[in-house]
């Protein structure tokens, strides 16, 4: 760590370089536009917006936003892009998805291991019930042209539906469970949401 007073003397060596800089880029733009004013017989300050804005530059790119939001350039990478059909779309996102997935499912694999046979019995019917459900649902709202036009309440609504799916998928592997076996899943680490997705093979649903 250091002292607040190298700190500063840094931060002010730091904004005298820049000030520098500012200076010595304005001085050079100003002989700049000066050269051009005398060459082309120009008013200067007619030269000076030549030379801050070149004729042959391009215009500026569109930025993608979502409701006034603006993803990181990462993020934008991941959304479909101008051109690309939702196949070429899914054939190139499901490689990433599945590498990111892949220690999660890990994660929860081993937990499963850790239930008896009844339980893990129970876990499997009930998550693939809900899976199925969440799937239909999906795939409604695709075919119905949902997702066509999201807006943040149709969002709010396909969310709240999701998770009263996820909600029964949970009642109903905890109904399958005897008290002694719940008690015990209280006092770990597995969560029924956790493992429905993660677990899940959606992409699966992709390929089809």
């Amino acid at each position: 760590m250091i002292s607040w007073r190298t700190a500063a003397i840094v931060l002010a060596l730091v904004c005298g370089v820049q000030r520098w800089q500012s200076c010595t880029r304005s001085a050079a733009t100003r002989i700049v536009a000066r050269d051009v004013a005398r060459d082309a017989a120009i008013p200067p300050s007619l030269a000076l917006a030549r030379v801050l804005v070149p004729a042959s530059s391009t215009p500026p790119t569109r930025v993608r936003t979502w409701f006034g939001f603006r993803p990181p350039a990462w993020a934008a990478h991941l959304l479909p892009q101008p051109g690309e059909n939702m196949r070429a779309y899914r054939d190139r996102i499901l490689p990433i998805a599945q590498v990111v997935i892949a220690p999660q499912r890990a994660r929860v694999a081993r937990l499963r291991d850790r239930l008896d046979d009844h339980q893990r019995a129970a876990l499997d019917q009930a998550a693939g019930e809900a899976a199925a459900a969440i799937e239909a649902r999906v795939t409604k709202a695709v075919v119905d042209g949902e997702l066509q036009t999201v807006t943040p309440m149709t969002g709010v609504t396909m969310a709240r539906e999701l998770l009263d799916i996820v909600e029964r998928g949970n009642t109903r592997f905890a109904s399958a469970l005897t008290a002694d076996q719940r008690d015990q899943l209280a006092s770990s680490r597995f969560d029924f949401a956790d493992y429905l997705l993660f677990a899940t093979p959606w992409e699966d649903a992709l390929n089809r």
